[in-house]
């Protein structure tokens, strides 16, 4: 994943805040210390061979890259795929989540593929997309067999898929419109449309 698009600036202790605001923004679901853990990896490392450590296997790396797709398609703009949001997970799921938050993803991904083994008695890939969709949306509203519970591990997961996206390049330079200084900058303005001058922080 390529950070370098995000409109901040080197500051590494400003852009790790940046992206705890932006998990909160939307609406990851996820403890402050693991959030900070999540924006400490965006650090270089020292020791690249860390990225070869992984949580999850390749059944369910290729069923987190389909739920990605169905939650952020391509459209005229790369999606989670193209993104590699499902890479970006499993790094975030081995590297910066708490044991109990690995718990839930992985249970998250047994319930959807149980699901559709109970519901369609196939697996999740092998369903036609409006078979995904329709269990998805069962376990969205907690029904056909789906708990509260489920529910919530497929909004965390939902919100951790958006949060990979638009912090990768092609969410923050593509998908989102990106200016260096939002709104432009304009030099000069008369006290009366500011109505005092701003002060100094001391």
């Amino acid at each position: 994943m390529n950070l370098s698009a995000l409109p901040y600036g080197s500051d590494g202790i400003a852009r790790r805040t940046a992206l705890k605001q932006l998990a909160l923004a939307c609406g990851l679901a996820l403890s402050a210390s693991s959030l900070s853990a999540l924006a400490a990896s965006f650090s270089a490392p020292t020791d690249f061979s860390r990225r070869k450590k992984t949580l999850l296997s390749s059944d369910q790396l290729q069923l987190l890259r389909e739920l990605g797709d169905i939650i952020i398609p391509t459209t005229d703009t790369p999606g989670a795929i193209a993104a590699g949001v499902h890479d970006f997970m499993n790094h975030y799921a081995a590297y910066c989540a708490s044991s109990a938050e690995q718990q839930q993803l992985l249970a998250t991904l047994a319930r959807i593929e149980a699901g559709a083994r109970s519901e369609f008695n196939t697996a999740f890939l092998t369903l036609t997309k409006a078979q995904q969709l329709q269990l998805l949306n069962a376990m969205e509203q907690a029904q056909n067999g789906f708990s509260q519970a489920d529910r919530k591990g497929l909004k965390q997961l939902k919100a951790l898929v958006v949060f990979g996206y638009y912090t990768s390049e092609p969410g923050a330079s593509q998908e989102l419109a990106y200016l260096a200084i939002p709104g432009g900058y304009k030099g000069n303005f008369k006290l009366k449309e500011i109505g005092r001058a701003w002060a100094l922080n001391f």
